[in-house]
C-alpha cells in the first residue's frame, strides 16, 4: 500500500520530465528563461533527440584516471547482458594483481545480488545504478573551511551491446534458462513463435528472477531510472509522444558524457579503457564471454526484428551515440 506521502506515478513521470528538461536545456547551452512560460514537458517537446546527441557528443571528454585508489576510484556499471561479466572478472583480478582494493561481487566478494557498495574500494565493478559513486562522499569532512568530498572525483567505465542483441540475450538467458518458461508451453522456447502483441506484453511486463526486465538497461544504469514500469513506459510511448523519453535521453546522456563507454561489437574500443585507466590495462584486453547462457536459440524473423526494435527505439539512440563517442575518443590516442 502506498502511503499518503508517497509521490504518484503521475507526479514521478512529471518530476523525471522537469529534471530531464533543466538537464537538456544545460547540454544545449539554451537558457531557461528562452524557452517563455511554457511548462517543462512543453520545452522538452522542443529539444530533438538529435539535438541532445549532438550536444553529447561535443561535450568535454572526461579526465584520464592515472592513479586509480580509493580516494579517485573506478567504476565500472555493468549494463546487463552486454559482455561485462567477463569484463568484471578480468578487473577483479587485475586490481588483485596490483594491490587495488576492490569490490567485484560474484568474484571477489561472494554474493552476486549486491546492488550498492558496502565497503571502501579503488576499484568497483556491478550492475551499480548512477549515484552509487557518490555515497561514499555522504561522509564528506568538514576542513578549514571547506567540504571535501573525493569520492566525487569517481572514473565512469560502462559497455554497451547493440540493443537487438542485446535483448534477444536477455530473453533466452533471463526468461528462458533461468525462469524455464518454455517447459511449460514450448511455444515460447523460440523467440520468433511469438506474436507481437505476445512479444510486446513479454518485454514490457516480464521479470526475470531477480524483479528486473530486460527492457532499456543503459537507462537503468546510465539514467538513474530504477521503477520498471518507468523504464516500460520508455518503450511503450509513440514517436509522437516521447516527452518522457527525451527527458531520460537528456538525464542518461549528461551522465554518459563523464564515462569511458566501450561496445561489445567494437573491441577496438577497448584501447580507450587501457588509455584512461593504465594501471588496469591488463583486463582490458579481448574477451572470453563466461555468461552466455546453454538455451538454443532460433533465427529470428524480420517481424521479431522489427518489434524488438520498436521496443529499443531509446536504447538504440543511446547506442548509436555511444559508438560515435567512442569513434570520436579514438581519435585522441597517441599513435
Amino acid at each position: 500500500m502506498v502511503g499518503e506521502g508517497a509521490p504518484s506515478r503521475r507526479a514521478r513521470l512529471l518530476l523525471a520530465v522537469a529534471l530531464g528538461a533543466l538537464v537538456g536545456s544545460l547540454l544545449l547551452e539554451v537558457p531557461a528563461t528562452q524557452h517563455g512560460r511554457s511548462s517543462a514537458a512543453l520545452r522538452l517537446q522542443g529539444v530533438p533527440a538529435a539535438a541532445l546527441v549532438e550536444a553529447f557528443l561535443a561535450a568535454p571528454l572526461p579526465p584520464r584516471n592515472l592513479a586509480i585508489s580509493e580516494e579517485a576510484p573506478l567504476f565500472f556499471f555493468h549494463q546487463r547482458k552486454t559482455g561485462g561479466t567477463s569484463l568484471r572478472a578480468a578487473m577483479a583480478a587485475t586490481a588483485v594483481a596490483r594491490n587495488l582494493s576492490e569490490f567485484v561481487p560474484c568474484f571477489t566478494f561472494p554474493n552476486c545480488e549486491v546492488y550498492h557498495i558496502e565497503t571502501p574500494a579503488a576499484v568497483y565493478a556491478a550492475h551499480f545504478p548512477w549515484g552509487e559513486q557518490r555515497i561514499l562522499a555522504r561522509h564528506s569532512r568538514f576542513v578549514e573551511g571547506r567540504w571535501h568530498n573525493p569520492r566525487l572525483r569517481a572514473s565512469c567505465l560502462t559497455m554497451f551491446r547493440e540493443p537487438m542483441a542485446r535483448l534477444e540475450s536477455c530473453y533466452y538467458y533471463r526468461f528462458i534458462q533461468e525462469r524455464n518458461l518454455s517447459d511449460s508451453n514450448p511455444h515460447y522456447g523460440c523467440l520468433s513463435n511469438l506474436s507481437t502483441e505476445e512479444l510486446r506484453h513479454m518485454f514490457l511486463a516480464g521479470r526475470t528472477q531477480y524483479g528486473r526486465g530486460c527492457l532499456n538497461e543503459p537507462f537503468r544504469v546510465l539514467g538513474g531510472f530504477s521503477d520498471e514500469l518507468d523504464l516500460a513506459v520508455l518503450s511503450a510511448t509513440t514517436e509522437h509522444d516521447n516527452t518522457f523519453l527525451s527527458a531520460a535521453l537528456a538525464m542518461t546522456l549528461s551522465h554518459l558524457a563523464t564515462c569511458v563507454p566501450l561496445v561489445l561489437e567494437r573491441p577496438d574500443s577497448l584501447q580507450l579503457a587501457q588509455h584512461w585507466f593504465p594501471q588496469l590495462a591488463d583486463a582490458f584486453k579481448p574477451l572470453v564471454r563466461n555468461n552466455t547462457g546453454a538455451a538454443e536459440r532460433c533465427p529470428m524473423s524480420e517481424r521479431t526484428r522489427a518489434a524488438l526494435a520498436e521496443l529499443a527505439r531509446g536504447e538504440q539512440i543511446l547506442y548509436d551515440a555511444a559508438l560515435r563517442r567512442v569513434d570520436a575518443m579514438l581519435a585522441t590516442l597517441p599513435a
